[in-house]
């Protein structure tokens, strides 16, 4: 059982309580499933077919590096919310594989991926890049209705329900293969070698530990997205606050850029460049790889950054709003691109810009 924050957005917010404080606590849903099966746990490190296992699912660099284990799940839902299942078994620290928004796969655009993959000349960059993070390991598995009944005197229109129910079901989804293969070369490991090749320096989290929550001062050890990117030009820009998972009930609105717990981000991008006219285009990558990292990310405002690059001076100017997310903090923005860039930033707060 999880609670839904009401947006218009994605990925959406799920938590195991509403939380204290908060104006519109009518309007988050509540959202039930049941977990009606669970299948085998196989690994994906430790042993060749552990590694095989994990390329199937995620590619060569998709799988996030704190995965240790898949299992399938059958769910059935009780109630129907957009991104219920993802988002639920993702607030409990199983996100789908496969499934970028909500932690299941590293993204493409992420600095990790990037890395790891190599250079823009591969001819395979761009499959890669699918296979690695966009392949989400979820299906619909069984279907039922009710036959409607038909009188022959009668139109099809008048049709009335009876008593016989039509049933369907999926005998297998892409990774059934995987995992079969997973379990026939295991049954061929020998005892010594099931854990041989972990590596020595891995730590897995053991969920039946409490998180607690991050001290102040302490640093966050994961690789992060730059907390800055321009476009050159008049652009659409969106800030985005970002905090770990266990800090979710302890970090306000209005945390200033400041504050140890949280990370701000700004990103401005052309239509061409983020996928869409709208300032979630803009937000949808940060806010993707962020998840994947295992943060809480809200999008605290919008407007516009006109970007000048020049050889002597590079100036961000910083106006404007956006309808879906609201008028940013132009100032905390414009302090963000001075603090983590070298371009000098300025802004207007006048409320007749767009």
């Amino acid at each position: 059982r999880h609670f839904l924050e009401p947006s218009i957005r994605a990925p959406k917010r799920f938590l195991s309580t509403i939380p204290a404080g908060v104006d519109d606590a009518e309007s988050w849903a509540e959202c039930l499933l049941k977990i009606a099966k669970v299948g085998d746990v196989c690994t994906v490190v430790g042993n060749a077919p552990s590694d095989s296992l994990a390329r199937d699912l995620w590619g060569m660099h998709g799988k996030p590096n704190e995965t240790c284990a898949v299992a399938e799940l059958e769910i059935e839902l009780l109630t129907g919310r957009t991104h219920q299942i993802r988002g639920q078994l993702a607030a409990m620290n199983f996100p789908l594989v496969g499934d970028v928004q909500y932690g299941g796969a590293v993204p493409s655009s992420s600095t990790l991926w990037q890395k790891n993959y190599g250079n823009n000349q591969n001819p395979d960059r761009e499959i890669q890049s699918y296979i690695d993070s966009e392949k989400l390991a979820l299906q619909c598995c069984s279907l039922e209705f009710l036959d409607p009944k038909y009188s022959e005197d009668e139109p099809e229109t008048n049709a009335k329900r009876s008593n016989k129910w039509n049933s369907f079901r999926l005998d297998n989804v892409f990774w059934t293969s995987f995992l079969q293969n997973y379990h026939d070369e295991s049954a061929k490991l020998s005892s010594s070698e099931i854990t041989s090749m972990l590596d020595e320096g891995m730590t897995f989290r053991d969920s039946s530990h409490e998180i607690l929550p991050l001290s102040v001062g302490t640093e966050l050890n994961v690789e992060l997205p730059p907390r800055v990117l321009l476009s050159h030009g008049t652009n659409k820009y969106v800030i985005v606050k970002a905090w770990r998972s266990d800090r979710e009930t302890m970090v306000g609105l209005d945390s200033n850029v400041d504050d140890p717990n949280v990370l701000w981000f700004v990103r401005s991008a052309s239509p061409s460049e983020c996928g869409g006219p709208y300032h979630a285009n803009v937000a949808e990558g940060i806010l993707r790889e962020l998840a994947a990292l295992g943060f809480i990310t809200k999008v605290t405002g919008g407007g516009r950054i006109d970007y000048c690059v020049s050889k002597e001076i590079s100036h961000a100017h910083v106006f404007g709003f956006s309808y879906g997310f609201g008028k940013g903090n132009h100032e905390l923005v414009a302090s963000i691109i001075e603090d983590f860039t070298d371009v000098i930033a300025t802004y207007d707060n006048s409320d007749n810009l767009y």
